[in-house]
């Protein structure tokens, strides 16, 4: 059902004199801003480009695929389902020792984890990769539990409660990637013994080096999520391309909602969520630009979707544009946001729907 809410924490800087903004300054600043995160983005991927082994050609391989980790769109925060938190879940985990020359693949030799060695051509050098389904490699073994969704209990599905992720280029053992997947599940109350592929709770921390420089291209700190029958909370703490003390961007946050359920199949809680309140707080910085945004949620109405929002502030820089209202597409245009307020510097007042269109670019749909 819903789910609502989102606190991120503020990155640390010194406090800036405030003042409102225009309509031009907030729409200039965030397509700056938008710049800059595109850049940050692109050097990131440039720098993966040639970390990433080539597309594998799984002939002779049987490896199952994992499912996707959790949807995080904008929309998606008001509208989850137990599928939408389900990450790294497949009949049978993957496992054995693998080589990959040039993406062809094949299996050389059984293992209780996924090991792949992978090269582009014979006289390279070799690099490796880990998948740790039970976090052996990091201390305490934690095994890993069968899980079933709530509306099907004839198929079992393999999940980890704690994995170990690495890579490690030139297999010198320097592991430049590292990561460690945790998750409690919550207890199936169809299946004795069984989990349901709903979380308690998940987190990830993780980091990814550059191989031959002192760049760390990727830090995550915290990616964590919680449930429970009446709140449902998301945090995250990511830095990427930092050198140093420095970032070329940070984010760090925090998603709370607020609701009630009625356990569902098989003891399901989030089947039958609904969200009543929340808070959102999101705040994003580059070296020269900086954003923070917040809000609460005082009510969530569904069926159409319409969310009731209040003390909202969008802080960019040191320009203020504050708003309240309701967030939802009565006229049914794709351009949400008709009946939210945003109050600018000098008293004046638009809707979302307005600012969008006539300053940053949204083309309204023809639907009725």
């Amino acid at each position: 059902m819903g789910i609502l809410g989102l606190v991120l924490v503020a990155c640390p800087q010194q406090p800036a004199p405030q003042a409102n903004a225009t309509p031009q300054e907030t729409s200039q600043n965030l397509q700056a801003l938008s710049t800059e995160i595109q850049q940050v983005i692109q050097e990131l991927e440039d720098a993966l480009q040639g970390l990433r082994p080539q597309q594998l050609s799984i002939q002779n391989l049987n490896l199952n695929t994992l499912q996707a980790l959790p949807d995080l769109r904008l929309e998606s925060l008001f509208s989850i389902r137990p599928q939408d938190v389900v990450p790294l879940a497949t009949q049978f985990l993957p496992r054995g020792k693998i080589e990959c020359i040039g993406g062809d693949c094949n299996q050389v030799g059984l293992s209780d984890d996924l090991e792949i060695r992978f090269k582009q051509q014979t006289t390279d050098p070799w690099n490796k990769a880990l998948a740790d389904w039970d976090a052996l490699n990091g201390g305490t073994p934690s095994p890993t539990v069968e899980t079933h969704q709530p509306h099907d209990t004839q198929n079992i599905l393999e999940a980890p409660t704690k994995a170990f992720f690495a890579v490690d280029f030139g297999e010198n053992g320097s592991n430049e990637g590292e990561a460690t997947f945790t998750a409690s599940w919550r207890p199936s109350t169809c299946l004795n013994g069984k989990y349901l592929l709903e979380p308690v709770s998940l987190s990830l921390q993780g980091f990814l080096n550059h191989p031959t420089s002192s760049q760390r291209l990727v830090d995550l700190a915290t990616l964590s999520l919680t449930t429970s029958s009446t709140r449902l909370g998301l945090e995250w703490n990511l830095s990427l391309l930092v050198q140093g003390n420095d970032s070329a961007l940070h984010t760090q946050g925090q998603v709370v909602v607020n609701g009630s359920t009625t356990p569902g199949i098989c003891g399901s809680l989030l089947e039958n969520f609904n969200p009543s309140s929340g808070e959102v707080s999101l705040d994003l910085s580059t070296p020269t630009k900086s954003l923070h945004l917040e809000f609460r949620v005082t009510q969530v109405e569904e069926n159409p979707m319409r969310i009731h929002i209040q003390n909202g502030l969008l802080r960019v820089d040191s320009k203020v544009v504050t708003f309240e209202g309701i967030l939802d597409d009565q006229n049914n245009n794709c351009v949400p946001g008709e009946n939210l307020t945003l109050h600018f510097a000098g008293g004046q007042a638009m809707s979302l729907e307005d600012f969008l269109t006539q300053y940053m670019g949204a083309q309204p749909c023809n639907q009725p």
